[in-house]
């Protein structure tokens, strides 16, 4: 074979791993804005023997989604969480590791983001669209719940961690966040999970994927990440975070919890955990922490006035 055939089968076969790795983004990029569903909801208020509606509200850009509206148990409170679920999971998921806050008389409102769950959709953004949704579920519990909206909190988990921390700059009106296992940037979690998850480096796999993530989206989702609004959270703060946590490793969180500027903020790092797995290994301590962080910080407004007295 002489030099001249040599010379154009390698660049043949670059060119063809050229196209490999190009059409693989493209796929994967895919797999990110359209994480696949699971069939009916896992967990339910039923399971907990908690009274609750089924409720339904509508995004601006048109979008319908689903979620539940739990009243405290035992009392009549003006005080609600808003739950915010991550990538790839429903609302049934962080029932499971939270319903127990409305034995502790808090409202709750769990709702799917959309293209999850049961709420309508087919894009996800892993935070950017996201922030709509957001909008509706607040906006929704203002206006057919307004004597449960008097003192509102925010609970986001990976994803609904950084809508979470979005919302918290958006409506100075929240009184307190708690953002478990929540990235540092939208740039870097998709790193992480190129890497740790998929054994691909940054360059080029995970670059080209995020750049037909931007094409498909026609937007850019990091400007929407933890990054650039975590610095202006001045609101009661707890993050937790898992050692063991791939995706959002323990120095990315710790940054994270730097940048925030509030005065009375904490990091609890649960040792042993991976990522969004908090719940599950710190059992009755998470519980506890979880707990006491909203006893303490999400009042009745009278209640709360009588304090600062």
């Amino acid at each position: 074979m002489s030099k001249v055939e040599l010379l154009n089968w390698f660049l043949f076969a670059l060119g063809s791993l050229a196209a490999l790795v190009v059409y693989a983004s493209y796929l994967k990029s895919s797999d990110i804005i359209k994480p696949a569903r699971s069939g009916a909801l896992a967990f339910s208020p039923d399971q907990y023997k908690l009274a609750y509606e089924a409720v339904e509200f509508c995004t601006a850009d048109g979008v319908r989604l689903k979620g539940w509206f739990i009243p405290a148990v035992g009392v009549e409170s003006g005080c609600t969480i808003i739950f915010c679920h991550g990538w790839g999971a429903n609302r049934g998921e962080m029932l499971r590791d939270t319903w127990f806050l409305a034995e502790k008389g808090f409202n709750l409102l769990y709702f799917d983001f959309r293209a999850s769950g049961e709420s309508k959709g087919s894009v996800s953004s892993v935070g950017y669209l996201e922030t709509r949704d957001f909008d509706a579920a607040y906006e929704f519990l203002k206006a057919n719940r307004p004597q449960a909206a008097e003192s509102v909190g925010v609970f986001g988990i990976s994803m609904g961690g950084s809508v979470a921390a979005y919302a918290a700059v958006k409506y100075p009106e929240l009184v307190c966040l708690l953002a478990e296992s929540t990235f540092l940037s939208y740039k870097k979690v998709v790193a992480n999970w190129g890497w740790h998850r998929l054994k691909t480096p940054y360059f080029p796999l995970v670059a080209l994927t995020m750049f037909f993530v931007r094409h498909k989206l026609k937007a850019d989702p990091e400007p929407y990440s933890p990054l650039y609004s975590v610095g202006k959270i001045k609101i009661p703060v707890m993050f937790i975070n898992g050692d063991h946590d791939d995706l959002v490793p323990l120095p990315e969180a710790e940054a994270l919890f730097g940048l925030c500027p509030s005065e009375k903020k904490q990091l609890w790092i649960v040792a042993g955990a991976s990522h969004a797995k908090c719940a599950e290994v710190g059992g009755e301590v998470y519980r506890g922490k979880v707990s006491a962080f909203f006893a303490e910080n999400l009042r009745e407004p009278a209640a709360e006035q009588a304090v600062k007295k």
